[in-house]
C-alpha cells in the first residue's frame, strides 16, 4: 500500500489492545516500511531506536535530549491502553532484521478529551514522509478513541514537525510563557 491510511479492523491480539492491522507504505524514496501498534515486545526496538538518535533528533524529540533510556521509559512507550495509543515504524536491513525507523504516541491529559503526541524518526528516515504517515495515524486512534483535539508541544525551531502538522490541518500557536515553545493542535471533530 503506498500512503493510504485505509485500515480494517482486526481482533486484538494477547499482546496488544489495539484494533489496528500493520500498514505497508512504499516511501518516496522506494524503501519499504510498515507501521503497526506498538507491542510490549517492543522494548528492544526503541530503546535501539532511541540510543541511536543524534543530539539534535534526540533533543527535538525529548525537548532538550535523554541520557540512557531507562526501564520505566521503554515500559511508558511501549504500553497500549486506553489512555495511551503508541505505533512503530518498522524496516528490513539488508539482512532481513527488522529496526525501528520511527515511532508515533499520544498521551490522554486527564480530562480525557485531548491527548498530546510525540513522534520521532531516525535520523536515516527524516526528511521522507514517514512521519506524516506516523502523526496520520495517531490522528486516526485518536478520532476513534472519541477524543476532542490532539496537541504537541514542540521547539519553535522544529521545522520539520511544522511542515507536516501544518500539511495534516494542525493550527500553530506560540507559547506566551516561552517563546522558544509552539503548540500545534488540531481539532477531532
Amino acid at each position: 500500500m503506498t500512503g493510504t491510511t485505509m485500515r480494517g479492523h482486526s481482533t486484538p491480539t494477547s499482546e496488544s489492545t489495539s484494533v489496528w492491522e500493520e500498514q505497508h507504505y512504499t516511501l518516496t524514496d522506494g524503501r519499504q516500511v510498515l507501521i503497526r501498534p506498538v507491542q510490549p515486545s517492543d522494548g528492544a526496538l526503541e530503546k535501539e531506536l532511541i540510543e541511536h538518535l543524534s543530539a539534535d533528533t534526540s533533543r527535538m524529540r525529548f525537548l532538550g535530549g535523554i541520557g540512557q533510556v531507562s526501564r520505566q521509559l521503554i515500559k511508558i512507550l511501549t504500553d497500549n491502553d486506553s489512555r495511551h495509543e503508541a505505533f512503530i515504524a518498522l524496516a528490513e536491513d539488508e539482512n532481513g532484521t527488522r529496526h525501528a525507523v520511527g515511532v508515533a504516541n499520544f498521551a490522554c491529559d486527564p480530562d480525557g478529551r485531548t491527548c498530546e503526541c510525540a513522534i520521532v524518526v531516525a535520523d536515516e528516515w527524516q526528511k521522507t514522509e514517514l512521519d506524516k504517515y506516523l502523526l496520520q495515524e495517531l490522528v486516526d486512534a485518536a478520532k476513534l478513541d472519541g477524543l476532542d483535539e490532539i496537541y504537541s508541544i514542540e521547539s519553535a525551531s522544529n521545522a520539520a514537525i511544522d511542515h507536516v502538522a501544518r500539511e495534516l490541518g494542525f493550527n500553530c500557536k506560540s507559547d506566551p510563557r516561552d517563546y522558544t515553545m509552539v503548540r500545534y493542535s488540531l481539532n477531532l471533530h
